[in-house]
């Protein structure tokens, strides 16, 4: 008689088979940005349309044009978006010195703007504050909203929080000097409010303290200004390409997007590792500012490629999952905290 062997297959193995098996969803234009809310909803932003994609995967339009129905000197545009602990998304355009706010019910007001500000066809802001001009933003656990401004248009940037009543605050040093860093390539906030920033121009990531304290966190300041060297290791000793995008997961880890590397890059443990990417890196003649091979391939994130060049932006969800909106592929990835790779939605080309 022969034997029959039973395999049981744990409800886990049918989820990730089924997983990876689901098509990405197609987006009918390039993304510009993703936020996450405090729901877990993915929130894609492209030519002013916002897909909204829950955790099980249903997608919808929260919006095929969040300027529709408004007229006047700005209209709401989601170019730059944070979510906060409300389920309440801001969003505003790149340089722009007005706020806006989509609330869950689906309804769109000014959050901050001046006084001055003039739109016909939507309700003031309840708290007017002259707004800096914003670059990047993001928001922290007790909805301060951080923001990085231009410094009389140049490529030095300072510092601001907003704060949930609309306060406007400069961020200062411990000597009361404004804080300021030049070529600014993304921001980013810890469970305590510190402020990360990264720069191109010192290839390093710095921190901000709420009380003004600043220290270097990665990367090797103002050590190469061509030719750059990505190295992993102690991070007293580790070298940065062109660090952009932070976010945090659970744990505290810092992991940003090096746009030059095509890589998610991990602080942690004083230490600092490749999350996920594996493009060939280009030797010094094939630029000067450092380069790696762009690539698109979903799978084991050490095995895994990206095309950042175009354009990087990141969030993170509930699960530690860290969602990659990678420009140059037209994509939005999805970095589980197992180590997978994979594409939620793509642009049909």
């Amino acid at each position: 008689m022969k034997k029959i062997l039973l395999v049981i297959l744990s409800p886990a193995f049918y989820c990730n088979v089924i997983f990876a098996q689901t098509k990405p969803i197609e987006l009918p234009w390039s993304p510009r940005e993703i936020v996450v809310d405090a729901y877990d909803n993915l929130y894609i932003e492209f030519e002013r349309m916002l897909m909204k994609i829950t955790p099980d995967g249903k997608s919808s339009y929260v919006s095929e044009d969040v300027a529709k129905g408004f007229r006047g000197s700005v209209t709401p545009d989601a170019e730059l978006m944070v979510a906060d602990s409300k389920g309440n998304i801001f969003m505003t355009h790149p340089h722009w010195n007005s706020l806006w706010k989509l609330a869950p019910d689906g309804k769109f007001t000014i959050h901050a703007a001046g006084e001055n500000y003039q739109n016909a066809w939507a309700e003031p802001a309840k708290n007017p504050v002259e707004l800096a001009e914003i670059e990047f933003m993001v928001i922290d656990k007790k909805d301060n909203i951080f923001f990085s401004s231009p410094v009389n248009h140049s490529s030095t940037s300072c510092f601001y929080r907003l704060t949930p009543d609309n306060k406007q605050e400069l961020l200062k040093d411990k000597k009361g000097d404004t804080v300021k860093v030049r070529q600014v390539t993304g921001i980013g906030v810890d469970a305590e409010s510190n402020l990360y920033v990264a720069s191109v121009a010192s290839r390093c990531i710095s921190k901000i303290t709420p009380d003004g304290n600043v220290s270097v966190v990665a990367g090797q300041c103002f050590k190469r200004d061509y030719c750059p060297v990505y190295s992993q290791g102690d991070v007293a000793k580790a070298e940065l390409v062109q660090p952009g995008p932070i976010v945090f997961n659970k744990k505290g880890e810092l992991l940003f997007a090096d746009q030059r590397m095509n890589r998610i890059i991990k602080v942690a443990n004083n230490k600092v590792s490749t999350a996920a990417g594996n493009s060939l890196i280009q030797p010094c003649g094939s630029n000067m500012g450092g380069r790696s091979k762009e690539g698109y391939k979903d799978g084991k994130a050490l095995a895994s490629l990206f095309d950042f060049p175009g354009k990087v932006r990141l969030a993170i969800d509930s699960k530690d999952n860290v969602y990659i909106l990678d420009g140059g592929n037209y994509a939005v990835r999805k970095l589980s905290p197992s180590g997978e790779v994979t594409t939620i939605a793509k642009t049909k080309k």
